[in-house]
């Protein structure tokens, strides 16, 4: 496959915008996560669990971006 039509396959799927939308609100729930957890006596781990849902679920969004 050709890089050039692979990445404007890409492009036209909505794929780019797909991944830096997650990037942002996922950044934003990693953010409120370890500053509201602390407040609420919410353990270290949820924090950490927390973490690994959102970096789990990227390249989930990114498939399910690819296909709809």
């Amino acid at each position: 496959m050709n890089p050039h039509n692979f990445f404007a396959e890409l492009k036209r799927r909505n794929v780019y915008k797909v991944a830096i939308s997650y990037a942002v609100v996922g950044w934003l729930g990693i953010q409120i996560a370890t500053q509201v957890f602390p407040f609420f006596e919410i353990p270290n781990w949820a924090i950490r669990l927390a973490v690994l849902a959102i970096v789990i679920g990227f390249p989930i969004a990114l498939v399910i971006a690819w296909a709809f």
